[in-house]
């Protein structure tokens, strides 16, 4: 079976203790207040010590005025000047100033904390970024680059900000590190190594071509890292919606609150089934992790959804197989991934199987189920699906493989394939449901639902199912 599969072993009450929990709420940023600064907070307040003379040199130059601002040698404070309203009406060359100081200021508190082979990529990047300071370009490919520079600051703030380095998992770190690797690795392409000297480097500001290209990738690798640390719940929602609030595309699609749902009368010919849903009232029971537990395997699912775009080798298969065990947890970490996808508009439909009711432990309205989610997550989705019925309405009552074939598979595929963002099916306790109905949808999965483009399974069952 292709799929990537998650030992049970590392869903143990046990494995998830080890890591320390993380905050749900969010954050407060690092001040200079009287309490004890952390570690993070006493590096970034050393670290602008060093380049504030270099970033009050361009500003001068610049001729760049604060209304009444002093800097207080916080990471905050030049986050904040990178998203004030003067920034934004600032010349251009002023504004990189403000942006590249504000990235640099939190690369270097990153530094701190970021994995061995990681460090290197991060000094250099610290060391390109120092070309961005002097880049007075104006042109629209060199404005959404700074702007995306803009979101790398923010995102790896709202990640660190107001926690000590021992409150930041290992997974948090590890994802940071991809992160700022990532980064470093398509700012390559968009400058040139004239010398082995310090800050060897000069913009190519003339290259459209190579800083759109840059500007893609680098619209890839936030995507991931948005995508991981949500699902893993090492992001607060509300921090990476007050960050993209005047941004386009995926950006604002991820984190806006939608209400797609499509009506149609054709719609309610789907025999759905009301209890198989993750927020159903027959699940209610189920709770979903508490934050801070599950650290790792959460992460490594995060991951594992997050890479349609990028399809990193050993993490870009289609299907994810949680097996272990009754009682381990199986459905509560279902319940999660399902609860934190929704939340980003990337959950198409869940079917949570059961034993206990007749109408869950059965194939016969699996594909109507999944097929009235799908309707009810994109009204673009639900009017394709309601076409489909028009056209074959012979087509609900046929053999599974038919029904999803024209209810789901052909009217989405083109509309599937425009996404920017991968969208995730969950089905739990597969188990139990009945034979040969078990085996009949395990088939379906690997053959028809995991071929969807975008689209990525998330499956739990005990190891006898596999």
């Amino acid at each position: 079976m292709s799929g990537a599969t998650e030992p049970h072993g590392g869903n143990t009450a046990g494995d998830s203790e080890r890591n320390t929990p993380i905050s749900s709420r969010a954050a407060t940023p690092v001040t200079a207040s009287g309490s004890r600064p952390s570690r993070t907070y006493r590096f970034l307040a050393r670290a602008e010590k060093k380049i504030d003379k270099t970033i009050e040199k361009f500003k001068l130059k610049l001729g760049l005025k604060e209304k009444g601002t002093e800097r207080h040698g916080t990471s905050e404070a030049s986050t904040t000047a990178a998203s004030t309203g003067e920034s934004a009406t600032a010349p251009t060359g002023k504004t990189w100033a403000v942006v590249a100081g504000a990235l640099k200021m939190t690369l270097s508190g990153a530094v701190l904390f970021i994995p061995g082979p990681f460090k290197g990529p991060a000094e250099a990047l610290l060391k390109i970024i120092n070309v961005f300071e002097q880049t007075k370009s104006n042109n629209e490919e060199m404005e959404d680059l700074k702007a995306r520079c803009d979101l790398l600051n923010e995102s790896m703030a709202n990640a660190i900000k107001g926690k000590d380095e021992s409150l930041l998992s290992a997974e948090l770190k590890e994802s940071i590190g991809r992160l700022v690797k990532g980064i470093h690795d398509t700012f390559q392409s968009t400058v040139v190594e004239y010398s082995t000297g310090i800050a060897a480097y000069v913009m190519v500001e003339d290259n459209s071509e190579a800083v759109k290209e840059a500007n893609q990738k680098m619209d890839q690798i936030l995507q991931c890292f948005w995508i991981e640390n949500l699902i893993a719940g090492a992001l607060v929602l509300n921090d990476i919606r007050k960050t993209v609030k005047d941004q386009e595309g995926w950006m604002v699609k991820l984190c806006s609150t939608t209400d797609n749902h499509f009506k149609s009368a054709s719609l309610r010919q789907l025999k759905h089934v009301p209890g198989a849903a993750y927020d159903s009232q027959e699940l209610a029971k189920v709770n979903p992790c508490f934050q801070g537990t599950r650290v790792k395997l959460l992460a490594g699912i995060g991951r594992w959804m997050s890479n349609t775009a990028l399809e990193e080798q050993g993490f870009s298969k289609p299907i994810y197989v949680l097996d272990g065990i009754a009682g381990i947890g199986k459905s509560t970490v279902a319940k999660t991934v399902a609860q934190h996808a929704a939340a980003i508009n990337c959950l198409g439909a869940t079917f949570f199987f059961s034993r206990d009711h007749a109408d869950r432990q059965q194939a016969a309205d699996f594909v109507h189920t999944i097929a009235y989610q799908l309707a009810c997550c994109d009204a673009s989705y639900g009017k394709a699906i309601a076409t489909a019925i028009d056209g074959h309405p012979e087509s609900l009552h046929k053999i599974m493989a038919q029904q999803f074939s024209v209810l789901v598979a052909k009217p989405l595929s083109d509309m599937l394939k425009q996404r920017a963002t991968p969208l995730v099916f969950v089905f739990d306790a597969l188990d139990e449901c009945a034979q040969p109905d078990a085996s009949d949808i395990l088939s379906l999965i690997i053959a028809s639902i995991s071929k969807l483009p975008n689209v990525k399974v998330f499956l739990t069952t005990r190891p006898e199912q596999r």
